[in-house]
């Protein structure tokens, strides 16, 4: 019987913080630094043997999910992963649209207030993490 991964997302948080510390910052505009971190997840996640898909494009969504972690026993997904600066009902409805283990939105904005405000988009099978400096 296949067991469901624990995912330790505070790890996933520090790891990808120290990546976003490592981009220079002329080289930092959001599209850059958030497939930079999508990139570095789906490196680290695949050196845990972990099988990742980026870009999955959910049926009946209008933004793809950067990433998903499959189940390897069986189709489906433990866990989803959006890139956000802050959260948008686009991210939301696309991670809405299957079942997942883990659902999770990491935010890169650099006003706290704002990411804060746009947290009334969330639901409550979705986690929220704001990444900072």
């Amino acid at each position: 019987m296949d067991e469901k991964p624990s995912w330790d997302v505070e790890s996933w948080q520090i790891f990808l913080e120290g990546v976003w510390r490592a981009v220079p910052k002329p080289f930092r505009s959001d599209r850059s630094l958030q497939r930079t971190l999508q990139c570095a997840l789906y490196a680290k996640l695949s050196a845990e043997g972990q099988t990742v898909v980026a870009d999955y494009l959910p049926p009946r969504a209008d933004r793809p999910v950067d990433l998903i972690v499959l189940n390897a026993g069986q189709p489906s997904i433990d866990a989803a992963v959006c890139f956000e600066s802050v959260i948008t009902l686009y991210a939301v409805k696309s991670l809405s649209s299957f079942e997942a283990g883990l659902k999770v939105i990491f935010t890169t904005g650099p006003l706290k207030k704002k990411v804060e405000e746009s947290r009334f988009f969330l639901k409550p099978d979705i986690r929220h993490v704001h990444l900072e400096l």
